[in-house]
């Protein structure tokens, strides 16, 4: 059991039970692939575009408002309809400092582990290194000038870390292990975070990440040590990939 699922209930609520679950985080996923699809499909119609191919970055970042709301309005729906109306005893959202050299520490190694492991495996199995992090190159070679990798940051270093982690390692982890365990919570969990991401060469590192930082939040019961992994973790990535394209 996660150590935050002992928080008390709010005072007055100390009798309510807790119900959501599995099928908020089925909806909740569901969501979230949607409402981008939907307003992509409709910023395209709009304006004549055929693909996305080219978009600044200040239209990247406004296409993952759709994805944002469904990262975030899950869990918000949740512990307001359906919980102790409080996202940290829900779902385990708060930090302590020591989270922050924790998980900064976590983040920065398993990205250093897992570019290790994928350079020796790959191509022991024939498969092509160059076309790991594709989708990263694309989205930092976006990153023109100063206002342009603030923005960049600003999407993988504080949104996506923030979101993610809330739905995938606070709704989704908790609802898989309320109804079957914790082992299931974090293989689940970590697999749906890497599935979603829809990007094939880069799906055994993504699980491989998810396990991790599900692993953090099973230990301490909160999501801080995730988050600043998740930060790390993908600050990494983009100063690598800034530094090499000066």
């Amino acid at each position: 059991m996660l150590p935050e699922e002992r928080v008390d209930a709010p005072a007055g609520n100390a009798q309510d039970p807790v119900r959501w679950g599995m099928g908020d985080a089925v909806l909740g996923l569901a969501l979230t692939l949607l409402a981008p699809a939907v307003v992509g499909s409709l910023v395209l119609v709009a304006t004549g575009r055929q693909n996305f191919d080219g978009l600044a970055l200040s239209g990247v970042a406004l296409l993952q408002v759709p994805l944002w709301a469904g990262l975030l309005g899950a869990p918000l729906w949740s512990t307001y309809a359906k919980g102790r109306r409080s996202l940290r005893a829900d779902f385990g959202l708060f930090m302590r400092w020591w989270d922050v050299p924790l998980g900064l520490a976590a983040g920065f190694a398993t990205q250093l582990v897992l570019v290790v492991l994928i350079a020796v495996l790959y191509p022991l199995f024939g498969i092509d290194t160059e076309q790991v992090g594709t989708s990263a190159e694309e989205l930092t070679s976006s990153a023109t000038d100063a206002i342009g990798v603030v923005l960049l940051v600003a999407i993988v270093a504080v949104a996506a870390p923030l979101f993610e982690e809330l739905f995938y390692r606070g709704l989704w982890l908790r609802a898989v292990e309320r109804r079957w365990g914790t082992g299931w919570a974090v293989v689940t969990s970590s697999l749906v975070f890497g599935l979603i991401h829809f990007q094939v060469y880069d799906l055994p590192a993504l699980i491989g990440f998810g396990l991790v930082v599900a692993v953090l939040t099973v230990r301490t019961g909160r999501l801080g040590p995730a988050i600043w992994a998740h930060v790390a973790f993908n600050l990494t990535a983009v100063i690598s990939l800034l530094a090499g394209m000066g």
